[in-house]
Formats: structure tokens, sequence, C-alpha cells
């Protein structure tokens, strides 16, 4: 019988672990099948203001190869990723816009401005603190991480941690979007 609790215990512990750091939210009802946070899709579009208070509108920054990042300071797949996607950045400087985008809304500005200056963060890092853009890109658990070619489409989403290979595999195909 110990053995049957501790079977489905690890069962449900690892079921928590794969599937990344989870929100209650439940996901926006799409308004137009031609956006999202998909593949193929115009990627929607949004106003957020960075940690420097910088405003970003993303429809401004047509034309450029955009890799967006969602993440929060309380997910530990989040900061495990975030050594990786600082070096992309370096890497890809010139060809690549990175923004984080902090799910402000279930986090605080604190802890994420402490977690960015703790890791050396150097790329911006947007403040979704509504919740709106998260919920548009339908991230409904951390990290979430989407490209968006020139054209304002979305090219690679990829729900939960990113291992270096799979990141540099998204930035080397977004590099080659037309």
């Amino acid at each position: 019988m110990i053995r049957k609790w501790l079977g489905l215990f690890f069962a449900l512990t690892l079921a928590v672990v794969v599937a990344g750091c989870g929100s209650e939210e439940p996901p926006a009802a799409p308004t137009d099948p031609n956006v999202g946070g998909y593949p193929g899709k115009i990627a929607p579009d949004f106003t957020l203001t960075t940690m420097s208070g910088q405003t970003v509108t993303l429809s401004e920054l047509r034309g450029q190869r955009i890799f967006l990042n969602f993440w929060a300071s309380w997910c530990p797949p989040c900061k495990k990723e975030m050594p990786d996607l600082q070096q992309m950045s370096r890497d890809y400087e010139g060809k690549v816009v990175v923004y984080g985008v902090n799910a402000t809304s279930e986090d605080t500005v604190e802890k994420a401005q402490e977690l960015v200056g703790r890791l050396a963060l150097t790329f911006p890092h947007l403040m979704d603190v509504e919740g709106t853009v998260k919920r548009d890109y339908r991230a409904l658990s951390l990290p979430v991480s989407v490209t968006i070619g020139p054209d304002g489409r979305v090219i690679d989403r990829y729900d939960g941690q990113l291992s270096h290979e799979q990141m540099k595999a998204m930035f080397d195909r977004l590099t080659l979007a037309p």
C-alpha cells in the first residue's frame, strides 16, 4: 500500500515539474483566428514599459526579428534558462531583438528587478502588469518563448524551459526568416 501511495506521489510530482510553472488563469477566447502567439499567426500587438521606463510597442518593431521570453521571478525553469538567453542576446546582437516579458501580474516589480540584477541580464525586460500580453499569447505556464519574424508573424513557440540547443535552434530559424 505504501508503495502505491509513493508511486502516486512521485507521478504527481513529476507531472508538476514537467508542466513548468503553471497559472490558474484560463485562456482568453480568441477574437481573431489570424492572431495569436502560435506559429504562422500574426503576433498580438502590445505596448509595455521596460524596467527602465522605456515604452515598447511591438508593431513599431515591424521589420525586425524579435525573441520574446515570458517569465516570472518565482519560476525555477525561467531562472535556469536566463543565462542562455543572456548569451544568445549577445551572440545575436544586431540580428535579433530580445525582450523578457515579466508576468508582473503574478510577480512583483521588486522581485523581478532583483532577479534581473542578480543574474546581470542586459536585455530589456517588459513589465506585463495587467497580464494582458501573457493572456493574448496564451502563456498559461511559464516560461514561454516566442519568435516573431520581420513580417510580424510568429515563427516558433516553445512552452517550457528551453535547453541551450533548443534556444539556439530557435534563434537560427529566426535569423533565416524572410
